[in-house]
């Protein structure tokens, strides 16, 4: 038993690497997109960092300052962040910890499934089978965003723990199922009270069929549930805060429908007369044709395997019906009687339960065929696969290379900075996921919901012109430092340069340096009262960027012109760079570097007029005509453009996402 328990575990770590390709490769640099990603990759980080740094204070994170309990907006992820720490010790980044949790998230869930499917019906196959479905249902696709979803083994692993105990009660058996009943909880709050009602569920079937024993498992989960209770509390002082709690109209929007259950995943590649676009992703739940023909044959099966049927109806039915959020009536319960239900944002996030349950029906069923025609149960694991298979997937680069200003943060004592522009185009994951390199303290912030002092924040910088009270508000919040990214600030630059210039002469703001970052290069200021306008060399630079002109740069820098999102045939690629050392030369990446393709410089007399005099560099403009997509480049690719300035060091610019037909 135990070599095939290893041979499964082995299998289902090499599907997760051929079922979220080409992931495993690129390990170190890429994310389902640079959003959400961003926030989990900071979460997973802050909780390494503020487990040595500050443990009695891990909810009171660097986001959102001077809010407190600000993890408690998001997932903690703690427990997912205690089993990487032994990564993050011999020396593996945050980026790599975070898609190493993705990989072993999908085989974890497969593995998890796979252990139930076996209990139930004895049949390795059949567990297989189970497992495969749990693992790469297309719903862990849509979630590759969230890899706490993702990571969804605890949820079949709690049922496995109560079996255990229901079969052989003892306080060995009952310490387990409250080690996974804690882990669960320190992993996912949305699988903590959505699989605790399917087993509380569970354990009331079985008590109704005359099982009296439940002393040891009680008593050790509930001292798994005291130990929880410390990274509860955070979640009800928020949700106890005005403005934070979830509103009835926006959890409802997120509730499935019936009709949801019918349309595929984005990712689905067989079913694709099934999606529909006017569906939020996260409501898209069709497991697909070959999970609900097994449900239907296991409903024949139901005397041969009792166990495994009658609990796999109970949480497909509770999975479906929860669901429908504030569509139905069982969720509607919840969020208005239970504490905790009201924080869920996404009740269609139930069809988790929904999964497990069709995985237990599949295991019955391929169990069943396998004592007939081991061959034909064979062939059901293959199927599954055909009809789950998203790979390849499209997988986003992320900025590795960390700013200068970030690296210079890092040595700072500050009680806290504030970015600006501020809730402007995707900025706030910016700005958390670069805090992994500093962990100051910030204003800003990025989560599933926002302080209502932050709100205020963006509100007075969006304004025109800025108010006085935007400063007023950066004093009493106890920010030291104002960092300004020039590049980003159009189309507010005008108006958060004139609030600089006035800052300044009121003598509440100070220039402390500029660093290197894009074209116009991040600028630092420094906030209090009685401060004077001067600051340390540079001043002629200064100057010129608060008369909103272009600042020479002792470095080299450039720009990479954005190109279409979707073009068949010929493409066109430019953009510009200007070094102080001359540029040796430039070449666009595609495919994740894999294929290069040296770009032409050229003179522009327009760029030379507008930027200051850069002698080393008489063809500024770099560009690229191509009539086709090259060899070796998928339709889907990534394209970036990377500088060798005459020192030999190389600058890369944005990166984007093409399709190339």
């Amino acid at each position: 038993m135990r070599k095939q328990h290893a041979a499964a575990a082995a299998l289902f770590i090499v599907l997760a690497i051929v079922m979220t390709w080409p992931l495993a490769p690129r390990l170190d640099h890429v994310a389902a997109d640079p959003s959400d990603p961003f926030i989990n990759m900071w979460i997973l980080d802050w909780d390494h960092y503020a487990t040595f740094h500050q443990p009695l204070h891990l909810f009171d994170a660097n986001i959102f300052f001077p809010a407190h309990d600000t993890l408690a907006l998001s997932e903690n992820l703690y427990g997912l962040a205690l089993l990487l720490m032994p990564f993050r010790a011999i020396g593996m980044g945050p980026v790599t910890v975070y898609n190493l949790a993705m990989l072993a998230g999908f085989a974890f869930s497969g593995f998890a499934a796979y252990l139930l499917g076996f209990r139930l019906t004895g049949s390795f196959i059949g567990g297989i089978a189970g497992g495969l479905f749990h693992a790469f249902v297309p719903f862990r696709f849509t979630h590759l965003p969230h890899v706490q979803h993702v990571v969804a083994g605890w949820v079949p692993l709690l049922l496995l723990a109560l079996l255990a105990y229901l079969d052989r009660p003892s306080w060995r058996t009952g310490l387990l199922f409250a080690i996974v009943f804690l882990m669960n909880g320190l992993t996912n709050i949305h699988w903590l009270l959505f699989g605790s009602f399917a087993v509380g569920a569970t354990m009331v079937l079985f008590a109704a069929n005359g099982v009296r024993r439940w002393r040891e498992l009680l008593v050790c989960t509930a001292i798994a549930g005291a130990l929880l209770a410390a990274f509860l509390a955070p979640y009800w002082r928020i949700a106890e805060t005005p403005g934070l709690a979830r509103g009835w109209e926006e959890t409802k929007s997120y509730s499935a429908t019936w009709s949801d259950w019918l349309v595929a995943s984005d990712y689905s590649r067989i079913y694709a007369g099934l999606k529909d676009d006017r569906v939020y992703a996260e409501r898209k739940l069709f497991p697909g044709v070959l999970s609900l023909v097994a449900a239907a044959a296991a409903l024949l099966l139901a005397r041969r395997y009792p166990r495994g049927v009658s609990i796999g109806l109970l949480w497909i039915v509770i999975g479906v019906l929860g669901s429908l959020g504030l569509n139905g009536f069982f969720h509607s319960f919840l969020f208005d009687a239970v504490p905790g239900f009201r924080g869920i944002r996404v009740p269609a996030r139930w069809a988790e339960i929904a999964y497990v349950g069709l995985s237990m029906l599949i295991a019955v069923v391929v169990a069943f065929v396998a004592r007939r025609a081991r061959w034909l149960a064979a062939v059901i694991p293959l199927l599954f696969l055909i009809e789950l298979y998203a790979a390849p997937i499209r997988w986003f680069r992320v900025p590795l290379e960390v700013p200068d200003v970030y690296r210079w943060l890092a040595t700072q004592r500050v009680r806290a900075i504030a970015e600006l522009p501020i809730d402007n185009a995707g900025s706030e994951y910016v700005y958390v996921f670069r805090s992994m390199a500093h962990h100051k303290n910030m204003v800003n912030g990025a989560s599933g919901a926002v302080p209502a002092q932050f709100a205020r924040f963006s509100g007075m910088w969006k304004s025109t012109p800025i108010p006085d009270e935007f400063g007023d508000e950066l004093l009493r919040a106890g920010v030291d430092l104002v960092i300004v990214h020039a590049d980003t600030l159009p189309p507010h630059d005008a108006t958060t340069i004139a609030w600089l210039k006035r800052e300044m002469d009121r003598g509440r703001m100070s220039f402390v340096r500029r660093f290197r970052g894009g074209v116009g290069g991040d600028w630092v200021f420094r906030v209090g009262p009685g401060l004077s306008r001067s600051g340390p060399a540079g001043e002629p630079a200064l100057r010129a960027f608060l008369s909103g002109q272009p600042v020479y740069n002792p470095f080299t820098f450039g720009f990479f012109d954005p190109p279409p999102g979707f073009v068949r045939g010929p493409r066109f690629f430019s953009g510009y760079a200007f070094s102080p050392y001359g540029i040796r030369k430039i070449e666009f990446l595609f495919h994740d570097g894999r294929v290069r393709v040296p770009a032409i410089l050229v003179t522009d007399d327009r760029l030379v007029r507008r930027f200051p005099p850069y002698p080393r560099t008489p063809k500024p403009r770099f560009v690229l005509s191509m009539p086709k997509r090259p060899d070796g480049v998928p339709v889907d690719t990534d394209v970036q453009a990377i500088v060798t300035d005459g020192r030999g060091e190389q600058l890369r610019l944005q990166f984007y996402w093409i399709t190339w037909e």
